[in-house]
């Protein structure tokens, strides 16, 4: 009897074991189950903090530029309030291509001569990739002045000749428009009408070229080449000398091969020349590369209006 009780006893505690052991296993499942769900949450948790995080770097950034283009605005604005303060009654006595302190050549005596190429409008296939390409090709620098509308057109093209070391970027105005403060015209088009234009024609693009740059130019042409003497000084207030040239080279586009060519036999020492890069239909082109082999064999070299920034008159 004490035997089977014996028996029963360790049969009892067996169970008891055997039970405890089961009860672990699913104990450890369910440990390492909310582990897993703990990470999870966790991991969820992490992935809604990266994007609280973006989402809070997407609004600083947002906030910032609002801010930075509230400060842009309002520089503009005082600036364009300052400049209307001190030219709005100023009355102009001179108008055309060739007013006092517009820039036509270079004073030296040195054989250069300088390539400046307009880009005036925003017309489709408005770039003369063809002349631009002779210049790289051939290591020809040349000043670029660039109007607004073309850039809205051709905005990779003009990152890419900006990033260019043949090239200089100047500012060709905002409307291509004469600039005028009394609505004078030139060849059809009409001017600016008063300071507040003036200057908007100006410095709209100055700003925009700068945003794209990261650099104000330092020279402005107007459209047309046409200024009123009060025009030009209000280019000198905000810090540009006004440009044009002493070699008309192509017409506004209008030239044929030999009449471009020729020109370039008017040449001498500091000569401007004017042409234009964004009539790519014309015979430009043809003519600028044989314009230009016939300098080279003269013994001129091509320059930058920024080289000889000091000597332009």
């Amino acid at each position: 009897m004490k035997l089977i009780l014996l028996s029963m006893l360790v049969l009892l505690t067996a169970g008891c074991a055997n039970e405890g052991t089961n009860d672990a296993t699913p104990g450890s499942g369910e440990i390492t189950e909310n582990a897993e769900q703990l990470e999870e949450q966790d991991s969820e948790e992490l992935d809604d903090t990266d994007a609280f995080d973006e989402e809070s770097k997407d609004d600083q950034a947002e906030e910032a530029n609002e801010e930075t283009a509230e400060e842009d605005a309002s520089d503009y604005n005082q600036l364009k309030a300052s400049i209307v303060d001190q030219f709005e009654h100023a009355r102009p006595t001179d108008w055309g291509e060739n007013v006092e302190g517009v820039i036509t050549q270079i004073d030296t005596e040195e054989k250069v001569v300088a390539l400046t190429l307009d880009a005036c409008d925003g017309t489709p296939d408005s770039y003369d990739e063809e002349l631009i390409g002779f210049l790289i090709d051939e290591q020809i620098p040349a000043t670029l002045f660039i109007n607004a509308q073309w850039i809205q057109v051709n905005e990779d093209a003009f990152n890419e000749l900006a990033e260019n070391s043949l090239f200089e970027i100047a500012n060709h105005g905002y409307y291509h428009k004469p600039l005028s403060v009394d609505g004078e015209s030139a060849y059809g088009i009409m001017g600016t009408e008063n300071v507040e234009e003036v200057f908007d024609e100006i410095y709209k693009n100055q700003a925009r070229i700068k945003e794209l740059t990261g650099e104000a130019p330092d020279y402005f042409r107007s459209g047309t080449a046409y200024y009123d003497d009060v025009a030009v000084e209000i280019i000198e207030a905000l810090g540009l000398k006004a440009v044009n040239y002493n070699v008309l080279g192509d017409a506004g586009g209008t030239f044929n091969q030999a009449q471009i060519a020729n020109a370039f036999n008017l040449a001498s020492e500091g000569s401007i020349f004017l042409f234009h890069m964004n009539k790519p239909q014309s015979d430009i082109s043809a003519g600028v590369k044989e314009g230009v082999e016939m300098l080279r064999k003269q013994g001129y070299d091509f320059v930058q209006l920024g080289e000889y920034d000091d000597y332009l008159k």
